[in-house]
């Protein structure tokens, strides 16, 4: 295998922000360069993209069916190592189940899966192929998170006792879906979506980074999942109590009705001897917070913006995009170095399931209006 990566796509067509973040994300580093794609449904969507992009004809496909068969008899020097799976929810599963059995290794945008019993199956796939994969739950490549996890882990707040996250968004306060908006009308549509609609778009992220800043896992959750917004199809509201393992107290809040809200994305963490709260609007910094109330700032390292930068995404900070080429970094560490899937990759197999397991148990514990063991 070659030092630069050959990479290939699974979605992002033309008007996919998505797709965008992915392929100059991925390729920042140059330690990996896109050389094919299905970008589209349809191959004349596709060919549009990938000559966009610049890439030969040839290896500009109409189906990731196609895309696979064919890179699958190029010579390894020339087929491509990876694929980037950066389509809606339903299609996740088949499509990286395709390539892994194909000998491929697979990142994936988050939701995993459908629901939870297809992200159980898929698991099974993953844990007997040796090629590697993993999932872009981005907000975990902010270093300064990495920061927060060794201050927990080291004891630094001492017994945890309380956990917060807070993912706030505006762009569903209105029924643009019925206006045909792309974004909208696949996120709210279940046969799209799957069973969660916020709660799977954003509420993953959240709990994700949850869990694995704070070092605890859920043991037991009461969900208030909801439809906020008349005519919509699927929640875009969620509101959950927490117990953890440890026996820490806490909640998680995930909406997309937060009438101009762009990218409110917030952790809190108290422990009995400091609390730490880190914030999306300003993710280089983590603020910790003492008995006496006095409060520390530790901030990271102003890195100039490379070629990461270079298309701005609408509610997030320039590091944003560092954070997203981190994980990736991490994912080709892995893929270069072996099966050591937890040395570097960020989040893997198990984050997918346990984020489709969470969503599963919300809307359950929503519809009968108790409390569910997690």
């Amino acid at each position: 295998m070659s030092s630069e990566l050959k990479m290939g796509m699974i979605g992002g067509g033309p008007g996919s922000m998505i797709g965008d973040i992915h392929r100059i994300t991925a390729t920042a580093s140059k330690k990996a360069k896109l050389v094919c794609g299905a970008f589209s449904a349809t191959k004349e969507k596709s060919l549009e993209k990938g000559k966009d992009l610049g890439l030969d004809d040839s290896r500009i496909y109409g189906s990731y069916e196609e895309m696979i068969e064919k890179e699958s008899l190029l010579s390894p020097e020339d087929r491509m190592d990876f694929v980037a799976i950066v389509t809606p929810n339903f299609l996740h599963v088949k499509q990286a189940k395709a390539a892994l059995e194909a000998g491929f290794h697979v990142i994936c945008d988050k939701p995993l899966a459908f629901d939870y019993n297809e992200a159980k199956e898929f698991q099974k796939v993953v844990e007997n192929t040796k090629a590697q994969f993993a999932m872009t739950y981005t907000y975990r490549g902010y270093p300064l998170l990495e920061k927060a996890e060794e201050l927990i882990s080291s004891g630094h707040l001492g017994e945890i006792r309380k956990v917060k996250v807070d993912y706030s968004q505006g762009w569903l306060s209105q029924l643009i879906e019925a206006e045909g908006h792309k974004q909208a009308s696949w996120r709210t549509d279940p046969e799209k979506s799957g069973v969660g609609g916020t709660i799977a778009d954003i509420g993953t992220h959240a709990f994700n980074l949850l869990e694995s800043v704070s070092g605890l896992k859920v043991k037991s959750l009461m969900a208030d999942v909801s439809i906020l917004v008349d005519g919509r199809k699927i929640d875009d509201d969620t509101n959950v109590l927490l117990e953890m393992d440890n026996g820490a107290k806490g909640y998680l809040s995930c909406s997309q009705i937060c009438t101009g809200e762009d990218q409110d994305l917030s952790l809190h963490i108290y422990g009995s001897k400091a609390g730490l709260i880190w914030n999306h609007n300003e993710p280089n910094e983590i603020t910790i917070k003492y008995p006496d109330f006095k409060e520390e700032k530790i901030k990271g390292l102003d890195h100039e913006l490379g070629e990461s930068h270079e298309i701005h995404i609408p509610g997030h900070s320039p590091y944003f995009t560092e954070a997203f080429q981190r994980i990736y970094d991490g994912f080709y560490d892995t893929i270069q170095h072996g099966n050591d899937n937890d040395k570097f990759v960020k989040a893997n197999i198990n984050d997918g399931v346990r984020g489709m397991q969470f969503i599963e148990k919300a809307i359950q514990s929503s519809r009968e209006k108790k409390w569910v063991i997690f």
